[in-house]
């Protein structure tokens, strides 16, 4: 697995993702403009899968595509993901730029 090549930004944030037919409310707990990880209960996914997440904010929904890197489990227990950005939309990345602008 690669390492990170920008740093985290701390937040509390509730999101959707989906993923085929699946659908499950997640909270990322850190972003960049390259990926974030999301505290979930999943199961059941393999490695690479690809999910739209959704983030809601205050006038829009912005449409996130991501793909799985990372399964964190706790006792066995899938307690969140860590999920590369495939593409990140201008619109997130004004928004991860406005998050670093406040900090």
């Amino acid at each position: 697995m690669a390492r990170r090549t920008t740093g985290r930004i701390p937040i509390r944030l509730n999101v959707i993702l989906s993923s085929g037919s699946r659908v499950c409310p997640g909270t990322v707990t850190n972003l960049s403009e390259k990926g974030m990880f999301i505290s979930a209960e999943v199961t059941g996914l393999p490695e690479d899968s690809h999910f739209d997440i959704s983030i809601p904010l205050k006038n829009e929904v912005l449409h996130v595509p991501g793909r799985l890197v990372r399964l964190s489990k706790v006792n066995g227990s899938c307690n969140g993901i860590g999920i590369e950005l495939v593409e990140p939309p201008q619109d997130y990345l004004d928004f991860v730029e406005d998050l670093l602008y406040v900090l």
